[in-house]
Formats: C-alpha cells, structure tokens, sequence
C-alpha cells in the first residue's frame, strides 16, 4: 500500500491491516475459532434457562445450541470471506484469496470482544435474562450495533487494502453479508408474526381450536 493512503485517524489501523498476509491465514482462522467457543458458551448458558418439558433433554438442547453456535460462527466467517472476494473481483479488484481470509478473520475481533463480554455476563454474572427490543428494532440492533459496526470498517478497509478497489466499493463489498442477514433476519420476523396472526384467527389448520 502507497504511504500517502496512511493519513487521517485510520491510517494506524490501515498500517495493521497491511502487514496481514496470506500467511496469516491461520491466525486469522484462530480468532475465528475463539469467537465461536465464546459464542457457543454463551449459547450454552442461555439455553439452560429454557424449560425443557422432556426430562433428561435439557444437556442435548444446551450442547446443540452450543455446537450450533460455532459452527455457524466458521461458516459465516468461510461464507462471508468468499462473497468478498467473488464481489471484489467482479467490481476489477486483485487480491489474494487466502489473504481475504486472514484479513476477515483479524476483522472479527470487536466480534470476539462482543461474545466475550456476552459470555462473562451469561455465566459468570449470570445475566442470561437480558431484556430484549424485540421486532424490527430488535433485528436492527443484532446487525448493527458498536462491535458490528467496528467490523464493518475494519472489513472495508482490509477490502480496499486486498484489492485496491476504492472505498465506496470496498463499503458496498463489507456490507453484502450483512445486508443478507438482515434480508433473513426480518424475513424470519415476518413469517413468525404471519403464523401468529393465522393462529389467532383460526388458520394453519385451525391450531387456535386445540388450545
């Protein structure tokens, strides 16, 4: 990266960015990991507060949860990491590939502070009974809070870094997993609220009668 594009209050972070490699993948990949162990803790201790009315099914909704958790941490990090660098190349991006992912790795770091803290208030606080916004704001926060959005800025510039593509598009490139989620996310709330609202009018084969 030319010295010039070291200016303003990211240039630290940029300097940081730059000098992650391909070689790093692994360190990369290890954050990853970490994330997800924190993740599925907390999904853990979250999910042994839910009344399971099967006797002896509570330990197998906790680890499946928990596995749940981190393999879906992974396959975010693999997924997200291929949608950037596809997208990259079509907007005439070069980049390296394996570089891409050790760079989306180091960029899930607020994300791993995030699930450290979410882990620390879970089990050592015991804090699982978090009030939650619910609906659509609910959603929003999930996506787009402190940590969340410290990602995305780390990922649009280890995006521009990798490929050389302009900021705009770097921007547009971060933003794509993100939208996705999002699209699911509400989607999901929807569907709920459109099968409670059957429900209570006597659809989806007149559930409401057998109450």
């Amino acid at each position: 990266m030319d010295e010039k594009q070291y200016k303003g209050r990211l240039a630290r972070v940029e300097r940081w960015l730059d000098a992650v490699t391909d070689k790093n993948l692994m360190k990369g990949a290890a954050i990853v990991t970490i994330t997800g162990l924190f993740t599925g803790g907390a999904a853990y201790v979250a999910a042994s507060n839910i009344e399971i009315p099967v006797t002896g099914m509570g330990g197998t909704v906790q680890a499946i949860a928990a596995i749940g958790a981190i393999v879906m941490t992974l396959l975010g990090w693999i997924l997200s990491s291929i949608i950037y660098h596809a997208v990259a190349t079509l907007l005439g991006g070069k980049g390296n590939r394996n570089r891409m992912f050790a760079l989306s790795g180091y960029a899930m770091i607020p994300a791993l502070i995030q699930q450290f803290i979410r882990f620390i208030s879970y089990w050592l606080l015991g804090q699982t009974a978090v009030t939650s916004t619910g609906g659509l704001i609910g959603v929003l926060l999930d996506h787009f809070n402190v940590f969340a959005l410290i990602g995305l800025v780390l990922l649009g510039l280890a995006i521009m870094i990798n490929y050389g593509i302009s900021s705009r598009k770097a921007a547009f490139v971060a933003l794509i997993p993100t939208i996705i989620l999002l699209a699911l996310g509400l989607w999901s709330l929807l569907a709920v609220r459109g099968a409670a609202a059957s429900t209570q009018s006597g659809g989806l084969f007149g559930f409401r009668r057998l109450v």
